[in-house]
Formats: C-alpha cells, sequence, structure tokens
C-alpha cells in the first residue's frame, strides 16, 4: 500500500515512570523557524522530481505528516499518560498492557483511525502457552487482560466513542484442547474464539458453537475472511473494493468471506 500506510511503532513501556515517545519533538539543536525553512527547501527540491515520478508523492504525504507530529502538541498530548488521572491509569492496570490500553484509547479520543496493540513482546507475559499454561492464565494474563479490556470498551463508552469503535480482540490460532507433558497447551487452528465489540456489533451475541472439547466448530463456523468481511462492513469498506500495490497490481481487501450480519445490531 506504500510507505504513506507505514505504522508509527511505539516500542516504550508506557508503564515506565520515564515513557515517552522517540522523535515526536524537534531537537534542542532545531527551533521552529530552522525546522520551517527546512521544510521548504525540501519542497523545493522535490518540486521537480515529483513530476517525473508519481510514485513520491506518497512519500511526500508521509513526510508531511511527520513534520506536523514534530512541529505541533497534539501528538504530544495524546502520548502523554500523565494527564489522566491516577484512579483512571490504575482502572486499566499498572502494567504494560493496561497503560498501552489506555494509551490505545487516547489515540482514538486524538482523532487515530487505526491502533493495534501486540499482547505478547516479550517470552515473559506471551499468550503462546506451551508450558505452565493454568499458572500463566490465572497469575498473570486472565487478570491484566480482564482489567484492561473491560475498562476500554467501558471507557470508550462513558466517552461516547464506543459506537463509532470496532475493538477487535484475536490472534491467529487457538490451543491444543489437549494438554501437554509441560502442562501447556500448544497450537490449534481448527478452533478458537474472537472478540468484538462496539460499532454497530449487538452486545452481548454469542455466535457458533464447538464441541464440548473446544476441538472444532460443530455450530455456524466462521471463517478468517469472515471476520474480515464483517469489520470491513463496520469500518464502511465494501468488500469488493481493490487496492493496488507499488506495481500497479490489483488486490481484493476481501478475497473471501461474508458479513456476519446475525452479530450486526
Amino acid at each position: 500500500m506504500g510507505p504513506t500506510f507505514d505504522p508509527f511503532w511505539v516500542l516504550n513501556n508506557p508503564d515506565a515512570a520515564d515513557f515517552h515517545v522517540d522523535n515526536l519533538a524537534l531537537p534542542q539543536s532545531v527551533n521552529q523557524q530552522r525546522m520551517t525553512d527546512r521544510t521548504q527547501l525540501l519542497a523545493g527540491l522535490g518540486r521537480g522530481l515529483r513530476s517525473n515520478e508519481p510514485s513520491l508523492t506518497a512519500i511526500d504525504d508521509f513526510q508531511q505528516r511527520a513534520f506536523e507530529l514534530l512541529t505541533g502538541d497534539a501528538a504530544q498530548r495524546a502520548f502523554n499518560l500523565n494527564l489522566e488521572s491516577p484512579e483512571m491509569r490504575a482502572r486499566y492496570g499498572r502494567n504494560i498492557y493496561g497503560q498501552s490500553t489506555l494509551l490505545a484509547r487516547r489515540l482514538v479520543e486524538a482523532g487515530t483511525r487505526f491502533v493495534t496493540l501486540s499482547w505478547a513482546p516479550d517470552a515473559n507475559a506471551t499468550w503462546d502457552t506451551h508450558g505452565d499454561n493454568f499458572n500463566k492464565l490465572r497469575k498473570t494474563l486472565l487478570p491484566q487482560f480482564d482489567a484492561a479490556c473491560s475498562s476500554l470498551l467501558q471507557d470508550l463508552d462513558e466517552r461516547g466513542l464506543l459506537q463509532r469503535t470496532l475493538v477487535c480482540v484475536l490472534g491467529d490460532f487457538g490451543r491444543t484442547p489437549r494438554i501437554n507433558a509441560n502442562a501447556g497447551r500448544d497450537h490449534w487452528n481448527s478452533c478458537y474464539t474472537v472478540m468484538l465489540a462496539g460499532a454497530g456489533i449487538r452486545p452481548g451475541t454469542i455466535f457458533g458453537a464447538s464441541d464440548r472439547t473446544g476441538s472444532v466448530p460443530v455450530e455456524s463456523p466462521v471463517s478468517p475472511g469472515d471476520v474480515i468481511a464483517t469489520m470491513y462492513r463496520l469500518l464502511g469498506i465494501r468488500s469488493t473494493t481493490q487496492i493496488y500495490d507499488s506495481l500497479g497490481r490489483p488486490h481484493e481487501v476481501v478475497p473471501q468471506g461474508r458479513v456476519l450480519s446475525e452479530i450486526l445490531g
């Protein structure tokens, strides 16, 4: 899709006392006027190249967004968790995942249209529980997730944001019904659960069912394509939409799958 759509990564721990996001402020050696002069110089140098190379337009857009991040204070305020009350921060959980979820809410509130939170940046807190599954879930993973996810949904609802924000909780596979020799569960792609909320999802709906061991679907099986088609419908993206790569080749955003109208309000 081109560099315009590259993500802005935040890799520092939002729960750390010295949390900051790199590259959101001008260095001390560059003041506002100097930055403006540099921007104008770059625009002048690129003007001739742009007419001969249309693909540079995407880079121009990306650079313009970068300049806006550096020269404005909106992004700095959105990433400043110290603007939240101690009670709100505690509500989400004083850990990297709780504070990352709170940060996601602040970004959505500031107008960010797409936020992804990866809940497994290190081996000590991963959901890939091949060993000691039950202790990890009971002592760490589930308490942190319950606090963060429930607080996010309630917070978005209280702020009037939930009906226009789609919250998706999902991974790429489930866990084996059988417990292995290390008291863990291995990879299992035959059956697992996805949670969707907000943006027109009917609250409290449970769609589909597995057998008693969670091995296979036995009622209303849902494919990944169905999930994507439903998400795109709620985001206002037609399932027939095509995007074009840098070589001009078309790609369908939903190659297969149907909208799950049964879970829509």
